[in-house]
């Protein structure tokens, strides 16, 4: 909301407009720091995926990052090959499968990426580090029930 004082006709109102603004401000952060690093917004995303999921272990291919990014085979390709040519990633033969690719983040990706995209999580974790543990529960249940109502949301119109 614009003005933080205007209390709205309808709680939900309020909180929906919130978590708009909030996407919005996340998606410029992203932009900004893709700006930073030379990449757009997907492959910033994609990075990301792709650190945090070796950072719990996990092997990515490229089809963990079409199915995550919801895009298809050919521009998964298309990112990769700019990550890749950013000094960001390279394709290793898989450990679990040595017929398939593994996408792995670079000691670069790792050294230089890592720490600009830990300052911020760093800083949104200070920020969530505020609430009492009744604020965050809320919360995560709000975002919880959020992202499943975003992930039934078909793509396809409904025909009446």
């Amino acid at each position: 909301m614009s003005d933080e004082t205007e209390v709205p006709d309808r709680p939900e109102t309020g909180v929906l407009e919130a978590l708009q603004v909030y996407r919005a401000a996340e998606a410029a952060m992203r932009r900004r720091t893709g700006a930073a690093m030379g990449i757009g917004d997907s492959d910033l995303l994609a990075l990301r995926f792709i650190l945090d999921r070796r950072a719990v272990g996990r092997v990515t291919a490229s089809k963990d990052v079409s199915a995550y990014l919801g895009i298809s085979s050919a521009s998964t390709t298309a990112l990769i090959d700019r990550l890749a040519k950013g000094g960001f990633v390279e394709r290793k033969p898989s450990t679990v499968d040595k017929r398939s690719i593994e996408i792995v983040p670079t000691a670069a990706a790792l050294g230089d990426t890592g720490p600009m995209l830990e300052a911020a999580q760093t800083q949104i974790e200070a920020a969530t580090a505020e609430l009492s543990p009744e604020e965050a529960a809320t919360i995560t249940r709000f975002l919880t029930k959020m992202r499943e109502t975003v992930d039934r949301i078909s793509t396809k119109p409904r025909r009446s």
